[in-house]
């Protein structure tokens, strides 16, 4: 999963998640889901801080 596509959906768990009628069960999965997200986008912005800092030396 690329970072553009991480971040979209996490943009749309953050918007299910402001629903008041959610589930507690439906929030729980989608904290979950969040949680993997954002590692990935972590693990992206860390491979691309090591390419940038590659192509500067």
């Amino acid at each position: 999963m690329t970072f553009e596509e991480a971040l979209k959906r996490l943009n749309e768990i953050s918007q299910q998640m402001e629903n008041p009628d959610i589930t507690l069960k439906s929030a729980v999965e989608l904290y979950s889901e969040a949680n993997e997200l954002t590692e990935i986008c972590k693990k992206n912005i860390e491979e691309a801080k090591l390419a940038l800092e590659k192509i500067e030396q």
